[in-house]
């Protein structure tokens, strides 16, 4: 076997690897345990996004779609609603009672984002310095997640707007 064969096969084998061991990591938060919150996603009417250093942003559900009321009064897309709605049902690593951490050393006091689902507020602080997870304050409870939702929460707003159609060629 050349020796350019050789080197190609063995960076296949490692990407193999690479992937293999990326769709274990996602197959085992798909089973771990309960939800970061039990709320009903699709009962939620309004949305509201708050973080350090950047714009709040409010939505609104409006019939089948999403609104954006502030800081742009247009409609939303309706593909990063979701993803927004989704932080809810994040998988839970690890839950602390409320007082069992101290709140300014994990950034939940001030938080670093909020995101209030009607009346259900989530508060997320900083990234756990071993695993990468996001501390995140829900009723009084910490919980540890995944974080693979933090650019959403820091987003620009028009990021989140819903794309204009394609204007019509006459």
């Amino acid at each position: 076997m050349k020796r350019r064969a050789r080197t190609n096969l063995i960076l296949l084998a490692v990407s193999a690897l690479l992937g293999l061991a990326v769709w274990a990591e996602l197959r085992r938060e798909q089973t771990m345990g309960d939800p970061l919150t039990s709320l009903d996603i699709d009962a939620v009417h309004t949305i509201v996004v708050a973080c350090a250093g950047c714009t709040p942003r409010h939505f609104e559900k409006q019939g089948a779609h999403w609104r954006m009321l502030e800081p742009y009064a247009q409609p939303a897309d309706d593909r990063a609603i979701a993803r927004l709605l989704a932080i809810a049902r994040a998988p839970v690593r690890l839950r602390h009672a409320a007082g069992e951490l101290d709140a300014k050393k994990i950034g939940l006091d001030p938080p670093q984002a909020t995101l209030q689902l009607d009346g259900t507020l989530l508060k997320f602080g900083k990234n756990d310095a071993i695993d990468g997870d996001r501390y995140a304050d829900v009723g009084g409870s910490v919980a540890l997640v995944p974080d693979r939702f933090s650019v959403l929460l820091f987003a620009a707003p028009e990021n989140e707007l819903a794309k204009a159609p394609p204007a019509a060629k006459d």
